[in-house]
């Protein structure tokens, strides 16, 4: 695994953690007509901070995140885990970090 890489992914988790953690403040709020206004910094603030650890889109971002955890179960690439991941390797990949 590239440690650069590792490295950039774990700060993006923590900014997609924090982008989660205001989300669900904002929305455990009434609804109220400000939310989409609300929200709008919420991800841009995300998305900065994902395109300054190298990342141009979340699903960029999400396709890394994935490959760290099937490198972390000892698979060499997503299509060698599509290839030879069991039930229980499947299992173990959504029990980790998404």
């Amino acid at each position: 695994m590239d440690e650069q890489k590792g490295l950039r992914v774990l700060s993006g988790r923590q900014a997609v953690d924090a982008y989660r953690l205001a989300h669900g403040t904002l929305y455990a709020q009434p609804w109220h007509r400000g939310i989409p206004d609300e929200h709008t910094p919420l991800l841009n603030t995300l998305l900065n901070e994902l395109k300054q650890l190298g990342f141009n889109s979340l699903e960029g971002f999400f396709d890394a995140s994935e490959e760290i955890n099937i490198q972390e179960l000892g698979f060499a690439s997503k299509a060698d885990f599509d290839a030879r991941a069991t039930d229980a390797d499947s299992e173990a990949l959504e029990e980790k970090w998404k």
